[in-house]
């Protein structure tokens, strides 16, 4: 039959989801560094032996054999500690039985009850780290406990931590009781505890999400080779297979789109875009700017130096190909590490360049041939300058043929565009 003292560390061990022997160690240590504070001296070695139950429990001091003793608290003789325990020799430690105090009562049991507090608890974080260390990159399943204007209380594990704005998909909605992914990032053990890093904005998130609906990728023969994201509004994936016999945008997309609907359901409004993947930055331009269609692709360096592209397609493409925000150039750029400058052109599409008419090529090259840059307008505000160039529009010629309405779709206000070309008009007069 249990002892009162067994069922208690047992439900303790139950509650906490800790180990018996953890539990019974810290316990042993409490009551040790208790009686050593209130009964014994600072130099003293006691060790606590808890037994089956409360009555059986014994003190000791742990001593070391020595030929002569100097310090009586720490050494024994050989004579003495042979008669504890007739085989001990020099050097060896032996435990000399403590009898317990008379007053070993009330204020030692607070004082061991604290001290065992800080130790289970200092166990318990312990043991959660571990716990969640080995799950690092992977999917947790979370329930939403609070929700606040700053972050949101989620409870995973018995754990709860925090969704921080920055980790939340823009525009998302969250609700008590909500359930939901996370993807654990990092784990830290800080000493409030294991602070567990989650996001639902990361790329691993969206990986992690298709690695859970299929087994191809799960097994190792399709596989996400490049990702561009922006969370709450698009994402562009490109797959690849490395079995020539599997079609990777279909094992992604899955029967009648069953795999990527219910990752969609699991990020909301955003958008997502299954593409083949190519290893030819022109081939995975064009097929993440998909269903736009280009007309000519070059590639050049920027005045810094740095890998860009210009991309020419015809005006009745140019709103597609931006996209709203500037976000489906944007990210398609994102996908092959340049910048896209589009430039509306309105000859013949050119499946193959060799191929193409001389009179395009011609074409095509004066328009390449113009490097004016929109720092050079006038009357244009900085801000808006800025915010064309990072959606790749940086060239003045990109602007002809342009209307105000169409400009203002990419993430200025109508005043804005108007103002721009304007100035561009203003310039090409010149």
């Amino acid at each position: 039959m249990q002892s009162r003292l067994q069922a208690a560390i047992n439900q303790l061990c139950a509650e906490k989801n800790l180990d018996a022997d953890t539990v019974i160690e810290a316990i042993e240590n409490a009551i040790a560094i208790a009686y050593k504070k209130d009964f014994g001296t600072p130099n003293q070695k006691i060790k606590v032996h808890l037994g089956d139950d409360i009555a059986e429990m014994k003190i000791f001091e742990i001593r070391e054999v020595v030929k002569k003793v100097e310090d009586h608290e720490l050494d024994i003789s050989e004579k003495d500690a042979k008669k504890i325990r007739p085989d001990a020799q020099i050097g060896e430690t032996v435990f000399v039985n403590v009898p317990p105090h008379e007053q070993f009562g009330r204020i030692a049991a607070q004082t061991a009850k604290h001290v065992m507090n800080q130790k289970l608890q200092e166990a318990e974080r312990e043991m959660l780290f571990k716990k969640f260390k080995d799950r690092e990159g992977q999917l947790l399943n979370a329930q939403v406990q609070k929700v606040d204007r700053d972050a949101v209380l989620l409870e995973i594990d018995s754990v709860t931590t925090m969704l921080f704005n920055r980790d939340q998909i823009p525009n998302e909605k969250y609700f008590t009781g909500q359930r939901l992914k996370v993807y654990l990032d990092k784990v830290e053990l800080t000493p409030r505890g294991p602070q567990l890093r989650i996001t639902r904005t990361n790329h691993n998130f969206i990986r992690a999400l298709f690695e859970q609906e299929i087994p191809e990728m799960r097994e190792g023969f399709v596989y996400v080779a490049k990702m561009a994201r922006e969370a709450g509004v698009r994402c562009k994936i490109a797959v690849a297979s490395e079995d020539s016999s599997i079609d990777p945008v279909g094992a992604f997309v899955g029967q009648r789109g069953s795999r990527i609907n219910t990752v969609m359901e699991e990020v909301g409004d955003e958008r997502l875009d299954i593409i083949q993947y190519y290893e030819d930055p022109k081939k995975m331009l064009i097929a993440a700017l998909a269903p736009a269609k280009v007309a000519k692709v070059e590639f050049f360096q920027g005045d810094k130096g740095e890998d860009r592209v210009k991309i020419y397609v015809r005006e009745e493409e140019r709103a597609v190909t931006i996209g709203r925000g500037g976000q489906n150039v944007r990210l398609a750029g994102n996908l092959i590490d340049m910048q896209v400058d589009v430039i509306t052109f309105d000859g013949p599409l050119e499946e193959d360049e060799s191929a193409a008419p001389e009179v395009a090529k011609e074409k095509v090259k004066k328009e390449v041939s113009e490097k004016v840059t929109i720092n050079e307008l006038e009357g244009v505000d900085e801000e808006v300058i800025t915010t064309l160039t990072e959606l790749g529009l940086s060239q003045i010629k990109q602007f002809e043929g342009l209307k105000a309405e169409e400009l203002a779709e990419i993430g200025i206000t109508i005043e804005q565009a108007e103002s721009v070309l304007k100035a561009v008009g203003k310039y090409l007069k010149k």
